[in-house]
C-alpha cells in the first residue's frame, strides 16, 4: 500500500507543478463510502470505507480522478462462526459533467478499478484480487471556487472470486487549487 500511496502523492504533485488557469484545475478530496458486495451469506457484505483522491477538471466539461481505498474491518457471524473481511481498492474515474449548473453539476462516471480482498473465516486466511469496472452518477455542489461536496452511486462489475458485483454509495468533499 506504500508505494501505491507514494505514486499518488507523485502524480498529485506532478498536477500541482504544471497547473496552468483557464486550461485544467489540479484538486484533491476524500470520501466516506458505504459498498455493498453481492458475496456468500458467511462473508461480510457491507462496508465501510474510506477513500482518498486526486484527480484534474478540465474546464468545466470533464475530470479524471485517481483513488485509493481502505475499509474498516467488518465481521459477521454465520452458523456460530466469525468471519472478518477487509477491502482494498485502488484505481481511476473518468466523469464527465453531464448538467452545469450555476453553483455545481450533475456528474456520470467510468472508471476502473483494482479490487484486493482479505477474509478470516474457521482459522483459514483467504485473500483474492479482481478488476472491477465501476459506472456512476451524482452531483457536486461548489459553494466556494475551492471546495466541492459530492454525494456519487456506483455499481461495479468485477473478475473476482471473493465478489461478481457491487453498489456503492459515497459522500465527500474536494479541494480545488485555483
Amino acid at each position: 500500500m506504500n508505494k501505491k500511496l507514494l505514486l499518488l502523492t507523485g502524480v498529485t504533485a506532478l498536477f500541482f507543478n504544471n497547473a496552468n488557469a483557464g486550461e485544467y484545475l489540479p484538486y484533491v478530496g476524500f470520501d466516506y463510502v458505504n459498498r455493498t458486495l453481492n458475496v456468500a451469506d458467511k462473508m461480510p457484505d457491507n462496508y465501510d470505507i474510506g477513500n482518498i483522491n486526486a484527480g484534474l477538471k478540465f474546464s468545466d466539461m470533464a475530470s479524471i480522478e485517481l483513488f485509493a481505498e481502505r475499509s474498516m474491518r467488518e465481521k459477521k457471524t454465520y452458523n456460530g462462526n466469525t468471519a472478518r473481511g477487509r477491502l482494498y481498492n485502488f484505481g481511476v474515474d473518468a466523469l464527465l459533467n453531464a448538467y452545469n449548473f450555476s453553483e455545481g453539476s450533475i456528474l456520470g462516471t467510468i472508471g476502473y478499478g483494482r479490487v484486493h480482498t482479505k477474509l478470516k473465516y474457521n482459522g483459514r486466511t483467504q485473500k483474492d484480487s479482481g478488476n472491477a469496472l465501476r459506472f456512476g452518477f451524482g452531483g457536486e455542489i461548489n459553494p466556494t471556487p475551492e471546495w466541492g461536496f459530492r454525494a456519487m452511486y456506483r455499481y461495479s462489475i468485477a473478475d473476482s472470486d471473493a465478489f461478481a458485483n457491487s453498489k456503492e454509495f459515497s459522500i465527500g468533499a474536494r479541494y480545488y487549487f485555483y
